[in-house]
């Protein structure tokens, strides 16, 4: 850490000039740099047109939230909403547009981009970096949204309309990745490690590009999910010059640096390490269940163009994690936890490259990445004269190769797509005198995906997935119809055929906590659903409203019961402009399964909020910003079974959820002074998650040493105290 450290400091020190948002635009199915398209900054007489190579540069900026739109002859211009300008750095942003068919080539037409789009929420590093309570967390972010629960504080995991959250996955650069998160035992029952959530994300937020969760009728070209899709990307480094990003606070060190590897040249990096020192949390009185926690990690990118339409990525990132806890003396223990000393240790790492190459009318983006994870949990117990009388040790490990190739091609009036995402599956499990097992799988997925308008205000979206696996296989057809009534409303109607191969991890459907399931055949888990949904929009505001069902029709590890989930969700979005965001949403749906009525997180309702105001606080030469920014999740509770011994020493059993924690409702604060000085960004936060300090259920369990049903309560209030500069 120390070299990385004096690396970073031995570069600084050149002197910035002003504030400036620079990027190229693309072509987005060439990848073809186009020459004259117009940037202008909304609500301004400031502009530019791009060069000969299709790069732009708006300089002299006051810092500060702008909306720029972007447009160019015979194309569908953007309107980019929520671009962060700040001082001493330049914002770079890089822009795609598309070929308008349906319009004459004299004709510009503009479409707004939503942060939040049907299905979709968009992940950015200036969003992570204002919504309260974050933690700077890529996955926390969308926890803003009434389709997403909230399962546990201490972990990041989420639940998406009922579904459990072992059938999210992750992407990272179109290929499938491992869990990417620190601690993943955080929060679970007995500290399992769970399949698809964390402590912390590894994936820093200053290391993304634009990033998406997908989780409703997502198309073709996402497959191997029967819940949500993570859909990250990693930012090229700037091409200008070399940047700086330091971060402190109570939860750990974070340093950043992009830029080019040499002044004039086209290959870029970007790298950013973390230091996690939790520990200085419980001085302050904070409480983790007298546990020890700790992380780091440190993620790479170098990107260099290869001719003119063609760049390649070559990023890895790596993390090491730890959760400790002692046992308590005899006196002093209250749970069967508090008798046992467990030790959790967890490395992950990513590895990868990938290659977008564009052509006439067209464009291939091929990635490969290998990842893979290792954790080891020790338990040991203690009798009643605090003497060692039991040891369990597990061990965990899983391992993916995926490559993920696209091409896409524009036809006619139509844009044709076919791709494969081929993975190679490597698991191991081993629990001490009782099993040893491994398990290898794989999974091949042809897609083929046509989108074209039949009239100028009606665009059609069909694909087919193929997916095989060693023991079953399934065709995939879906399809959407987008009919645009006038300039601000339109309808979306999609459905389809969704599939997911089932693993050790996930194979039990209603599964509340990390458990393993060995030894099966692991099948494809597969399902329907389908959205109605209406979208209003203008000038950065929407509102939204969709009715969703879904239907399994054979969850084969409940004996081939049914399953299904159907509701509706509105949300209304102010994007941030003029000093003013929200984000306000509910959700009410049912979630049952054949023969167990429900599923156990079937919330029923989950309501969520987030809004903010800045205020210009600026005194002479002093630029400087002042930020409120709320954030509240209310939520139904969830269910849980649990076998209870009875007075004659039998188990009760149970063969279904009938038992629910009480609901869950947290309001987070975020205070944000930020000053623009000369040639840098420094800003003051202080984060307070769950700042009304509401005692939420965990989950319930029977504790073999009080030999009652025990209340596991989730966390109250944590402070967070950070300070950030860029430049």
């Amino acid at each position: 850490m120390k070299y990385w450290i004096g690396g970073l400091m031995a570069i600084i020190g050149v002197e910035l000039g002003a504030q400036t948002v620079s990027g190229t635009v693309y072509d987005q199915m060439s990848n073809t740099p186009l020459p004259g398209a117009t940037i202008s900054v909304s609500g301004t007489l400031t502009g530019v047109a791009a060069d000969e190579n299709g790069f732009y540069e708006l300089t002299d900026l006051e810092p500060g939230h702008y909306r720029l739109l972007v447009s160019y002859v015979g194309y569908t211009g953007k309107t980019l909403s929520e671009v962060w300008v700040k001082t001493g750095v330049v914002t770079r942003l890089d822009v795609y547009l598309e070929r308008n068919s349906s319009s004459l080539d004299e004709v510009i037409v503009t479409t707004n981009i939503s942060i939040t789009e049907p299905g979709k929420i968009g992940i950015t590093e200036e969003q992570i970096n204002r919504f309260a309570a974050t933690y700077y967390d890529p996955a926390r972010l969308v926890t803003s949204s009434p389709d997403v629960a909230v399962t546990n504080d201490q972990n990041n995991q989420i639940s998406v309309r009922g579904i459990s959250p072992n059938y999210n996955t992750w992407r990272l650069e179109g290929a499938e990745i491992v869990n990417p998160n620190h601690l993943s035992n955080a929060g679970t029952f007995l500290d399992q490690p769970s399949a698809t959530g964390g402590g912390v994300n590894m994936l820093s937020a200053q290391m993304l590009s634009q990033s998406q969760f997908l989780y409703s009728t997502f198309d073709s070209r996402y497959s191997n999910s029967v819940g949500g899709v993570f859909d990250m990307n990693l930012k090229n480094g700037n091409t200008t010059q070399r940047q700086y990003t330091a971060q402190a606070s109570l939860i750990g060190l974070d340093l950043a640096t992009e830029g080019p590897f040499r002044e004039g040249g086209k290959m870029t990096y970007a790298a950013n390490y973390r230091y996690s020192f939790t520990g200085l949390l419980t001085q302050f009185g904070v409480d983790f269940g007298g546990e020890s926690i700790g992380f780091q990690d440190l993620s790479l990118n170098v990107s260099t163009p290869l001719g003119t339409r063609s760049r390649l990525k070559v990023f890895g990132t790596g993390g090491l994690s730890f959760n400790n806890f002692d046992h308590k003396p005899m006196a002093e223990s209250e749970v069967i936890k508090d008798r046992r000393d467990i030790y959790y240790d967890n490395k992950t790492g990513v590895i990868g490259a990938s290659l977008k190459s564009g052509f006439d009318n067209s464009h291939l983006t091929t990635s490969v990445v290998l990842s893979g994870y290792e954790n080891t949990r020790d338990q040991y117990g203690y009798d009643d004269n605090d003497v060692q009388d039991t040891s369990l040790i597990q061990h965990n490990s899983q391992r993916i190769l995926s490559m993920h190739s696209s091409y896409e091609r524009s036809v006619g009036g139509a844009n044709v797509t076919l791709g494969v995402l081929a993975n190679q599956y490597h698991w191991t499990g081993s629990l001490q005198g009782i099993f040893d097992h491994s398990l290898n799988q794989f999974l091949i997925n042809p897609y083929a995906q046509v989108e074209w308008y039949i009239f100028s205000d009606l665009k059609v979206k069909a694909g087919v997935n193929y997916n095989q696996s060693a023991d079953d296989s399934s065709i995939d057809p879906r399809i959407s119809l987008t009919q645009q009534l006038n300039a601000n409303n339109s309808f979306i109607l999609a459905g389809g055929k969704y599939s997911q191969l089932t693993n050790p991890y996930n194979s039990d459907f209603v599964s509340f906590y990390g458990g393993q399931r060995w030894g099966e055949i692991y099948e494809l888990l597969k399902s329907y659903r389908g959205t109605l949904t209406h979208v209003y929009e203008k000038r950065g505001f929407n509102v939204q409203s969709e009715f969703f069902g879904y239907y399994y029709p054979s969850v084969i590890a409940l004996g081939e019961r049914t399953a299904w989930t159907f509701g509706g969700t509105l949300t209304s979005e102010k994007s941030f402009s003029d000093g003013l965001y929200f984000r306000l949403g509910g959700s009410l749906f049912e979630s049952e399964i054949e023969g167990f009525v429900i599923q156990p997180y079937n919330t029923r309702y989950n309501m969520s909020m987030a809004a903010g105001k800045e205020w210009d606080v600026s005194k002479g030469t002093k630029n400087r910003r002042l930020g409120l920014n709320l954030r509240g999740q209310y939520q139904g509770g969830f269910y849980y079974s649990e076998n209870i011994p009875t007075t004659d020493g039998s188990m009760s059993g149970y063969s279904r959820f009938d038992y629910r924690t009480a609901p869950y409702l947290r309001f987070d604060v975020r205070l944000l002074w930020t000053r623009y000085r000369e040639n840098r960004t420094t800003s003051i936060a202080l984060d307070l998650q769950n700042a009304s300090g509401v005692q939420n259920e965990g989950y319930k369990y029977f504790d073999g040493f009080t030999n009652q049903l025990e209340t596991q309560y989730q966390l109250g209030l944590i402070p967070i105290l950070t300070y950030r500069v860029e430049w």
